[in-house]
């Protein structure tokens, strides 16, 4: 794939990304657990596996732009290989559907390069996820945010359980409670503990 076709996929995947995901947190449900993902439009960049002089929050603005980004603003290294962030690109217009579709949960998932506390997988691809931390490194919340996108299936990754989500809620991240579901399984939502309840009372 010649760069300027991958540049085509990085926009539209950029524009499903602020469609689906950007400015909005997830609350996925599993056993009598959860967690909570946030997507910032900074996390974007990450996602695609290249190297650029951009700083994320303005690779993500480009990429939205049709012909935003420019041949010169996307990169190749060692440290991001182009056949790896082609295979994420090929990919990263679905992502959204982790939210919206059947997925599992893994935890403590371990890579040649870090641990991940949390992962999101439909078997195609893994959304990693890490703690919430400002510019700083400081802790902001409990939430979690994408720290990378895998095009693997999971049961190639070392991880330490995995758990089938029985929901997904949807809000905007600068509201308090969820407002939406995007995806239930069968169980009714009456069966939800009484803290989980609570993030989910205007549903």
């Amino acid at each position: 794939m010649g760069k300027s076709k991958l540049l085509k996929k990085i926009h539209s995947a950029a524009i499903n990304y602020q469609k689906h995901l950007a400015g909005r947190t997830f609350l996925y449900v599993y056993e009598d657990s959860y967690v909570e993902i946030v997507f910032k439009s900074s996390s974007f960049l990450h996602l695609t596996g290249v190297k650029t002089n951009l700083k994320a929050k303005g690779f993500f603005l480009h990429a939205k732009k049709k012909k935003g980004l420019r041949p010169s603003e996307v990169m190749f290294d060692k440290t991001h290989p182009y056949d790896l962030a082609e295979r994420k690109i090929n990919h990263l217009e679905n992502l959204y559907k982790v939210t919206c579709t059947n997925v599992m949960i893994a935890t403590e998932i371990v890579t040649i390069t870090a641990i991940y506390k949390i992962g999101v997988t439909n078997f195609q691809f893994v959304l990693l996820c890490g703690p919430n931390r400002d510019k700083t490194g400081t802790l902001i919340d409990d939430c979690l945010v994408p720290y990378s996108f895998r095009v693997e299936d999971i049961s190639t990754s070392r991880f330490e359980e995995l758990y089938e989500v029985k929901y997904i809620f949807s809000k905007q991240t600068n509201e308090k409670s969820y407002s939406t579901i995007t995806y239930k399984s069968e169980d009714s939502i009456s069966d939800l503990p009484d803290n989980i309840r609570e993030k989910v009372k205007n549903i």
